[in-house]
Order: C-alpha cells, then sequence, then structure tokens
C-alpha cells in the first residue's frame, strides 16, 4: 500500500516548524497594541491580514509595512 504525502502543497504560506497560525512575518507592539505586519506579495494576499488579526490578535490594530520599516523596527525576515 502506499503512503500518503501530507502537507506537500507549495502554496502553504507557514513554515512547517511554526506554531503560530498567522502567516505573515510580524512584529506585536504590546504597549501601543498594534501589530506591524509584512507581506511581500501585495494585494490581494493583504486582503487575509484582518481575518487573521480578528481570530489571532483581539483588540489590537494591523498596520501593514513596507520592508524597510519592517527591518527597522526589528523585524526578521
Amino acid at each position: 500500500m502506499d503512503k500518503k504525502i501530507f502537507n506537500k502543497n507549495p502554496r502553504r504560506f507557514r513554515p512547517e516548524k511554526s506554531t503560530s497560525s498567522f502567516r505573515f512575518p510580524h512584529v506585536v507592539d504590546e504597549v501601543k497594541k498594534e501589530v506591524w505586519v509584512y507581506v511581500a506579495s501585495g494585494f490581494p494576499t493583504t486582503l487575509a491580514v484582518p481575518h487573521l488579526m480578528k481570530s489571532n490578535f483581539p483588540g489590537y490594530k494591523s498596520c501593514l509595512c513596507n520592508r524597510e520599516t519592517f527591518i527597522s523596527i526589528g523585524g526578521k525576515l
């Protein structure tokens, strides 16, 4: 009997070892209640951010930023 192959979808967003369900690189500012999110591909991928914010960070504000801003606030890609 053949073995089933799991999780071989090339369109997956998060890496295999990730425990978080938030799929994009992000930095959380607990004081200001903001989550800075970097999305490399842009529209329409950015449409997923509000839905992920509601389920993962309720009560926080999402801020989309470019690569330079994300790195300057301490994000790692």
